[in-house]
Formats: structure tokens, sequence, C-alpha cells
């Protein structure tokens, strides 16, 4: 059984995250921005409320973090960029996915992000975590179909 757990992001952290990003996520990033993995990292981090590593084994398996989407609103914007050991530990990274929204809900009224379409599995994530998932519209520079997902309180 794999050991998971959550630790403060650290700059070897966001390295290693960006280094192995998962293809879907590289795709991702690159088409909501035109972003590198480290840039996409890093930015996202640097935006966020509260961020942190996933690691499994030890090892950094995903950064993950809220942003507040203004100053004095209550939406936060939940992201998560990860590698290839999210795949090789799928119950673990749902059960720990399942509280960390769990907590984020308690803290924010509103979570709201955009997904790539393409992404499909990250789609069906996003469901089960219990986010409506409208229907895609174009985004990004090459405006790609991108899902808007939220979850609110009321």
């Amino acid at each position: 059984m794999v050991e998971v757990r959550l630790a403060p992001v650290a700059p070897g952290h966001i390295d290693a995250v960006a280094a192995a990003m998962r293809p879907a996520d590289r795709a991702e990033v690159w088409a909501a921005a035109h972003l590198t993995p480290m840039a996409a990292v890093s930015e996202s981090v640097a935006r966020s409320e509260t961020a942190f590593t996933g690691l499994a084994d030890g090892r950094p398996a995903l950064i993950a973090g809220v942003g507040r989407a203004s100053l004095l609103g209550a939406t936060g914007v939940p992201w998560m960029l990860g590698t290839g050991l999210i795949e090789r530990h799928p119950l673990a990274f749902l059960l720990h996915s399942r509280r960390v929204v769990a907590d984020w809900r308690r803290n924010f009224a509103r979570l709201v992000n955009r997904v790539d379409a393409r992404n499909r599995a990250a789609v069906r994530w996003l469901a089960w975590l219990g986010f409506r998932i409208d229907p895609a519209t174009p985004f990004g520079p090459e405006g790609l179909p991108f899902h808007p997902f939220i979850w609110s309180a009321d």
C-alpha cells in the first residue's frame, strides 16, 4: 500500500511535478493560456490562497490549490496539476481529493474553474466530486472547448 500525504509546497515539488506532468495536464495548460508546465505550476501556486503537494511514498504526485476569484468575494478557483503517479494510485487519489474539496467547500460559497473538454477523465472526476459540469465553450488562445465546472452552496 502506498503512503499518501499532503505537504506544503516546496520548490523541489514544483520542479518535480512540472518535469513529470501528465500529457493531459500539459495539453490543458497550453490550451488554456499557452503556459509551459513550469509556468503553470509556479503561477498557480503563486495565485493560490492555499496550495499543497500530494506525495506518494515521498514523491510529488500532484500540486493543487485554490485561489480567491476576487479579494472580497467568496468564490474559490480550484486547480490541480499532476504526474503519472496519480494513475498508479487512483484509489488514494480519489479519497484524498474528496477530503480536500470538502475542506474548500467549508471555506468558499462557490468553487468555479474550467476543464479541457478533451480530458474526459478529469471531467468524470470533477463530476464525481460533485461539481456541475456545464457545456463546453471556446476558451484560451486557440478557442478550444473547455467545460466550466461549478459547485455552489446555494
